[in-house]
């Protein structure tokens, strides 16, 4: 399970969602999640639809540094 923190861009709320495993393909400019980011209010979300809070870029940088390792 790993959880990241997001903020949805359509209901201005933070939520944390379990993403799965997750892929660092260096040919996109953003993660591959394993499953689908889910907000509590308004359902399935694109990457489009939501951003990283400042807690969950720390939480995916810290998941990108131990795959490094």
């Amino acid at each position: 399970m790993t959880e990241l923190n997001f903020l949805c861009t359509k209901c201005r709320k933070g939520f944390d969602c379990d993403v799965g495993k997750i892929a660092f393909p260096i040919e996109e400019n953003r993660p591959r999640f394993e499953k689908d980011i889910v907000c509590p209010r308004c359902g399935v979300l694109t990457m489009d639809d939501v951003e990283l809070t400042e807690l969950g870029q720390t939480q995916l940088g810290e998941i990108f540094m131990a795959e490094l390792e």
